[in-house]
C-alpha cells in the first residue's frame, strides 16, 4: 500500500519508479522491496516540494531537518501524520511507564519548524500527562521550575543533563530531592555498540542517576525509535517503518553488522518515503528483545556516513573522537573540524572549552585520543564561551559538534 500510495501521490515517485522500471502494483511483499530503487536525501532535495503527497489544503504541519549535513529537508504533515507521530511517541512514553496525570518536563524546543517538540507535546496529551513546555533555557531556569511543579519525568538532549548536575552541584542542590528520576534522551547516543552505558552514559549514570531511555529520531520520516525497559536495542514500530540496514553497494548486511540505516516509512500521507537512506551508520540487532516486543531493533547511531574521516589510514567517526573527549576531567565543551590533509588523508581539528590553565592539559586531551581514537588531532584550546558560540553559530536550534570543511575533489565542499 504504502508503494502503491507513493506512486499514485508523489510525483517524485511516480517518475522515480518509471525511470527503474517499476510497477508499483506488482510490490506486495518484503520480498520485492529489493525491486525499488533506494532514495537518497539528496535525490529528494534535487525534487525538492515533488515529494510532498498532498495538495496545499490537506497540509496540516511543515517541519524541517535541521540542515546539519547541508540544506534542511522541508517535510509537509497532514492531520492523520500528526496522528501518527503522536502514537509513536505514546508508546515510547507509556514503554517508560508514563500515565495519566504525569507532568513532564520538556527541555527542546517547539518551534523553529522542529518536529520533536511537537511530537512530545502530542504523545503526552494521547498518554494523558501534562506537557512542561521549557524549551531553551538557563540551566538555573530549568532546576528552579523542577523544584517548583516536580516533574515525573523529563525529555533533554544528554548534555543539557550534564549541564544541571553541575549547576546543581554549583549550588549545592541534591537533585534527587526533586528532579525527575526518569529521563527520555535524544540526540547523542549513551550506550555504545556492546549496548551498555558509552562515556556520556556512565556521566549521566553518575552525575544525573535514574533510569535514562535512549532514543532515535528521523524529521524526514515522522519517526522515532525508541528504547524499552530492557536497554538492549532501540526499536522500531513494524506498523510504521521497515527498517534495512545497507552496505555501499544497496545491499542488507546481516544483522550485527554495520552498515547505512534505510527507512521505508508507512502510513504517511504528506512526504512518503521509500527505501531511503538516512546518511547514519548503525547496526540491526540480532536476536529477539528480552522485553518480548517484536520488529526491528538498531544499536545506537556510531556516526554519518559522509562524516567518515580517513587519518594516516585510520578510518575514524566524529563518535569516537567524542567519546575521547568526553572522559576527560576539565574538557566542557568541543567542536571537531575536519579538513583537506595532504594526500589522502583528512586534517582534524579539535577546539577545546576548558577552565584549566595547566600548560600541559592540551597534551593530556591528545593522550586521552590518540588511546581511544588512535588519532592525534591538532588540540586548540579556548574559554566555554567561545566554544559555546561555535556550537551555536547562527542561532543554531541544535549544537553543530562536528564541522565539516573539507573540500570535495575538484572545488570547494
Amino acid at each position: 500500500e504504502a508503494v502503491r500510495y507513493a506512486a499514485l501521490a508523489s510525483p517524485f515517485y511516480r517518475d522515480r519508479f518509471a525511470a527503474a522500471g517499476v510497477d508499483a502494483a506488482g510490490v506486495r511483499t518484503l520480498a520485492d522491496l529489493a525491486r525499488l530503487p533506494i532514495t537518497s536525501r539528496e535525490d529528494i532535495q534535487r525534487r525538492s516540494r515533488d515529494a510532498w503527497a498532498v495538495p496545499r489544503e490537506r497540509v496540516a504541519e511543515i517541519v524541517a531537518t535541521t540542515g546539519t549535513t547541508g540544506a534542511p529537508l522541508y517535510v509537509a504533515m497532514t492531520d492523520a501524520d500528526l496522528r501518527r507521530l503522536g502514537e509513536n511517541e505514546r508508546r515510547g512514553f507509556t514503554w517508560m511507564g508514563a500515565k495519566a496525570g504525569d507532568r513532564f518536563h520538556i527541555a527542546v524546543t517547539l518551534d523553529n519548524l522542529f518536529v520533536a517538540g511537537l511530537a512530545y507535546h502530542i504523545g503526552l496529551a494521547m498518554v494523558g500527562a501534562s506537557a512542561i513546555r521549557v524549551g531553551a533555557q538557563p540551566a538555573r531556569r530549568h532546576l528552579d521550575l523542577m523544584r517548583q511543579l516536580r516533574p515525573d519525568g523529563l525529555v533533554a538532549v544528554p548534555s543539557l543533563l550534564l549541564a544541571l548536575a553541575r549547576q546543581a552541584r554549583a549550588d549545592g542542590e541534591d537533585l534527587e530531592a526533586f528532579a525527575p528520576r526518569r529521563a527520555l534522551l535524544i540526540g547523542d547516543a549513551i550506550r555504545g555498540a556492546d549496548l551498555r552505558p558509552n562515556t556520556l552514559g556512565r556521566l549521566l549514570g553518575a552525575g544525573w542517576g535514574g533510569e535514562l531511555f535512549s532514543t532515535y529520531g528521523l524529521t524526514e520520516a515522522g519517526l522515532v525509535f525508541h528504547e524499552c525497559p530492557a536497554h538492549r536495542g532501540l526499536h522500531s514500530h513494524p506498523d510504521l517503518a521497515i527498517v534495512e540496514v545497507l552496505d555501499d553497494a544497496g545491499q542488507p548486511v546481516p544483522d550485527g553488522e554495520t552498515g547505512e540505516l534505510a527507512i521505508t516509512n508507512l502510513q504517511v500521507e504528506g512526504t512518503p518515503l521509500i527505501r531511503y537512506r538516512t546518511g547514519d551508520i548503525t547496526f540491526r540487532v540480532p536476536g529477539e528483545c528480552p522485553c518480548g516486543r517484536g520488529g526491528a531493533r538498531i544499536g545506537p547511531i556510531l556516526g554519518r556516513k559522509q562524516q567518515r574521516m580517513k587519518v594516516k589510514g585510520t578510518t575514524i567517526y566524529p563518535k569516537v573522537i567524542e567519546e575521547a573527549l568526553l572522559s576527560v576531567d576539565g574538557v566542557e565543551n568541543f567542536v571537531i573540524e575536519a579538513h583537506t590533509g595532504d594526500g589522502d588523508t583528512d586534517r582534524v581539528v579539535v577546539r577545546v572549552g576548558t577552565l584549566r590553565g595547566d600548560p600541559h592539559f592540551s597534551r593530556t586531551v591528545g593522550e586521552a585520543l590518540y588511546a581511544k581514537a588512535r588519532v592525534t588531532p591538532e588540540i586548540r584550546l579556548a574559554s566555554p564561551a567561545e566554544v559555546d558560540g561555535l556550537l551555536f553559530e547562527g542561532g543554531r536550534r541544535k549544537p553543530r559538534v562536528f564541522v565539516d570543511l573539507r573540500k570535495a575533489p575538484g572545488g570547494s565542499r
